[in-house]
């Protein structure tokens, strides 16, 4: 589909592990075009080091985080992740696929995973391009921007 189609069909699963190399490179080529320009170099290195394969293995093995997908068709286009059961991460959809609906959609899935275990508040850490996404959709800021180790995001909210 081209980004001139009114409506795109988008499928959202749980990530199955054998693809989690896959969403991991769609985030850094999501990451690398769109967040790293704006940030400082340590903040670039920092990020791509949490990105690492064998890390977020260990993660998803011992149940830390949950990575979900958004298919159309065959071809995963965007990719998120629940840590702790209540803080999304790893938001990111193909750059062709932006504005329509995927992001939406994939934060739309966590929001009910956390619902059906009793979760009642869900945070995220907005990176600067992702914070109006957020905003739209009702998150509220609990505090100003932040930068630890070069990665700048604003700690957001949401009750369920």
């Amino acid at each position: 589909m081209t980004r001139k189609d009114k409506f795109l069909k988008v499928e959202i699963r749980i990530l199955p592990q054998k693809l989690l190399p896959d969403a991991l490179a769609l985030c850094k080529e999501v990451f690398m075009e769109f967040e790293a320009p704006g940030y400082p170099p340590e903040g670039t290195i920092n990020f791509l080091a949490f990105l690492e394969l064998q890390q977020m293995e260990r993660m998803v093995s011992t149940g830390l985080l949950r990575f979900f997908g958004a298919f159309c068709g065959k071809d995963l286009i965007g990719t998120a992740a629940l840590r702790d059961h209540s803080h999304i991460c790893l938001l990111f959809v193909k750059k062709d696929f932006h504005r329509q609906g995927v992001g939406t959609a994939l934060l739309s899935a966590m929001e009910k995973q956390c619902c059906s275990c009793g979760i009642r508040m869900i945070t995220v850490n907005a990176s600067p391009y992702g914070l109006p996404f957020y905003l739209a959709r009702g998150y509220k800021c609990r505090s100003e921007e932040e930068c630890i180790d070069g990665i700048r995001f604003t700690p957001m909210e949401r009750s369920l």
